[in-house]
């Protein structure tokens, strides 16, 4: 999946947890929001897994159901 700048639509390229836009010169992170409450959710990585996390609800949820999208870092 390509990430794109939230401000001019072109590609972003990796720079280890950030993203770089070459036109704006900013750097992005990922952010995942929760569907049901829409609070910014923690994102837990180890041995392999991947999952998120919504403090608010209490509750690990599944990546088919968060919504990602770029804010400045």
């Amino acid at each position: 999946m390509d990430r794109l700048c939230p401000t001019h639509q072109t590609p972003l390229t990796s720079r280890g947890r950030l993203w770089h836009c070459e036109q704006c010169e900013a750097d992005y992170r990922e952010r995942g929001l929760c569907a049901d409450c829409g609070s910014e959710l923690e994102h837990m990585a180890a041995c392999g897994a991947s999952n998120w996390w919504c403090p608010r609800c209490n509750e690990l949820k599944s990546s088919k159901t968060v919504k990602l999208d770029m804010v400045k870092a």
